[in-house]
């Protein structure tokens, strides 16, 4: 069965980045211009649009999930064909990326600078302190660690 997903509109992609950071609808709807029942509205469907992206990309890649975050663009897995933990985001920046846990030599890959530019988006996001002296792999285990500890979820890897 095919489902239909879209990203979020850049209206709900405003409230739904001001919703993640607490800010209340009504502070949104102010800044806006825009009514209270807007906002609502606007942040119920983002966070659907959200989770379909979400949902869609771990049956793309046959990850069954076992966390999910909607609200803030983050879902943690597992992928048996790669026999690895598997991590999906979302950011308006740089849209659904999925990454599977992994240790490898950064050094060979011709991503790794795409890799980077995508994690320090990330940490930007989420306002966390990205080491910049580790291997992307390294830098994104711990990224993806604090995001979990944020969410208060219990650390499920392998």
């Amino acid at each position: 069965m095919y489902s239909h997903f879209r990203y979020p509109t850049k209206r709900q992609t405003q409230v739904w980045i001001r919703r993640r950071k607490k800010v209340a609808p009504s502070q949104i709807a102010k800044e806006l211009k825009v009514s209270r029942p807007f906002v609502s509205k606007a942040q119920r469907i983002a966070r659907q649009r959200v989770s379909k992206l979400l949902v869609n990309a771990a049956a793309i890649n046959r990850i069954t999930i076992s966390q999910s975050s909607p609200d803030h663009g983050f879902a943690i897995g597992y992928c048996p064909g790669m026999d690895a933990t598997s991590y999906i985001t979302f950011s308006p920046k740089f849209g659904v990326h999925v990454w599977f846990e992994h240790e490898g030599d950064c050094n060979e890959c011709g991503e790794t600078s795409e890799c980077w530019r995508i994690l320090k988006d990330l940490a930007a996001d989420w306002e966390i302190e990205l080491p910049s002296t580790k291997q992307p792999t390294e830098a994104a285990s711990t990224l993806f660690r604090r995001m979990m500890e944020i969410l208060k979820w219990k650390d499920e890897r392998r």
